[in-house]
């Protein structure tokens, strides 16, 4: 909970309970007070609306304060003496106070309850050295026809969010968690059947990244990873990592799959939501569109000085250094190009089935493997473990489920509900998500080396760890 919404309810409580109040504060008459009390959490409505933003869970809190600005400002007619063209009379004063502070808990109780379940919640500190700036792109590949539509016209469009290490971010705004908060709660009651009013306050959550800030004179060039969704995934799911990544001095291009996630908003406007059709029993061929999409975004990249590409990535990306993750079917693509394409040095896959390629090749890169129940056992008797030719690791997770792997984690306790979550501490998940993620892609990108990744380690006694050779 914020802090004005906290000084609100603690207002709502102190003029609740006025009848355990003395008749007087020194000169001050206890009826004065308590109007102008009530006037006073009502003002803090206004602040609170423009320094944190409204949210529907506070509406019992809101709502409860409108009765207490509308009886203060009796008390304070009845204390100056200003008629009223229509008195009211009072009933008594017991039944007053009952009925007062009954509302009172039931409406502050509500809203506790309501920000349990659906909080607006707060990213955690990145812990690199450097802040982060993020912006957000698309491209258009003409050598691909879009598979979806059926126009000869339509060529494979994909959008692009990327988060970056930045120097001075002064004057520069944070980024919101979301770009289009009408998109996706709408993208989320298409795919999910949920009302949109349930994601609705996501967008008052801000991110610790500054919007098209400079990136960073630090270094001559950074190390690029490449992260993919799951399938019916969103573009920000994976924030958090994203964050952290940069942070570290990470250039990080997460991509949004048209037709496949849950939606893909457009910096011009056009969104594009989850097909309606069961395109995934087409898996295999929806893996090959993936993971062309990823590696278009490669050859955009490596373009000297590309229009279409911002240009504040000209010359400062080390393209000897590419690594690709992804969560869910995300995974499964960045396993696929790992395979397919000797641009990528190293990779991870967080809870993800294989592709028929990676069941059939070898790995013969730096490979990290997480995993829950869903797709995974703590005996991790896993083909592209058991298979690899290069150093890999293998990390089963305890108390996790599918969703666990992302940003999910603190969207809602509801999910845990609901068996999407498992009984781990989100935040808790979270540290340990970033903290191997980085040690991998800190030892096998940057030549730098961990003791996280030499063995099972006791600050982390959830993760199962193997480790080959």
């Amino acid at each position: 909970m914020r802090l004005f919404e906290i000084i609100l309810i603690i207002l709502l409580f102190l003029l609740s309970i006025q009848t355990f109040l003395p008749s007087a504060f020194g000169r001050i008459d206890r009826k004065l007070l308590l109007g102008w009390l009530s006037i006073v959490a009502t003002a803090t409505i206004p602040i609170h609306a423009l320094i944190e933003g409204l949210r529907w869970q506070m509406l019992p809190v809101y709502l409860i304060t409108a009765l207490f600005l509308i009886r203060g400002i009796f008390q304070l007619k009845d204390i100056y003496r200003i008629e009223s063209s229509a008195p009211l009379k009072a009933p008594p004063r017991r039944r007053v106070v009952a009925a007062i502070i009954v509302l009172t808990i039931i409406a502050s109780s509500t809203t506790l309850l309501l920000d349990n379940l659906l909080p607006v919640f707060v990213l955690p500190n990145p812990t690199g050295e450097y802040n982060i700036g993020t912006t957000t792109f698309e491209l258009t590949d003409q050598n691909r026809n879009e598979t979806f539509t059926a126009d000869p016209d339509d060529f494979r469009r994909i959008l692009i969010q990327a988060w970056y290490p930045a120097d001075d971010v002064t004057g520069l705004n944070r980024a919101p968690y979301l770009y289009n908060p009408s998109a996706f709660t709408t993208g989320i009651q298409r795919a999910w059947g949920l009302p949109s009013i349930i994601v609705s306050h996501f967008s008052l959550t801000v991110t610790h990244s500054y919007e098209d800030a400079p990136l960073s004179d630090a270094e001559a060039t950074f190390p690029v990873l490449i992260f993919s969704h799951g399938y019916g995934g969103v573009i920000m799911q994976n924030t958090v990592l994203m964050e952290e990544l940069a942070s570290h001095g990470y250039v990080v291009f997460s991509i949004a799959h048209p037709y496949e996630a849950v939606v893909t908003a457009f910096p011009n406007g056009d969104v594009i939501y989850e097909d309606d059709k069961d395109t995934f029993d087409n898996i295999g061929s929806s893996l090959d569109i993936w993971a062309n999409d990823t590696l278009f975004l490669v050859d955009q990249l490596e373009i000297t000085s590309n229009p279409d590409i911002p240009n504040i990535f000209w010359g400062k990306l080390d393209f000897s250094r590419i690594g690709a993750l992804g969560h869910s079917f995300g995974g499964t693509t960045a396993e696929q190009v790992c395979l397919a394409d000797s641009r990528l040095q190293a990779g991870i896959s967080f809870d993800s089935p294989h592709g028929n390629l990676a069941r059939t090749a070898n790995m013969t890169k730096p490979f990290m493997l997480l995993f829950g129940p869903d797709y995974g056992n703590p005996e991790l008797n896993d083909t592209v473990f058991t298979h690899s030719e290069s150093t890999c690791y293998g990390l089963y997770v305890d108390g996790t489920r599918h969703y666990n792997f992302g940003d999910m984690n603190i969207w809602t306790s509801l999910l845990r509900s609901f068996g999407l979550l498992g009984s781990i501490d989100g935040y808790r998940m979270l540290e340990i998500l970033t903290e191997y993620v980085v040690a991998f892609f800190d030892t096998h990108l940057m030549g730098d080396t961990s003791s996280l990744l030499d063995g099972p380690s006791t600050a982390y006694p959830e993760v199962t760890f193997y480790k080959k050779p």
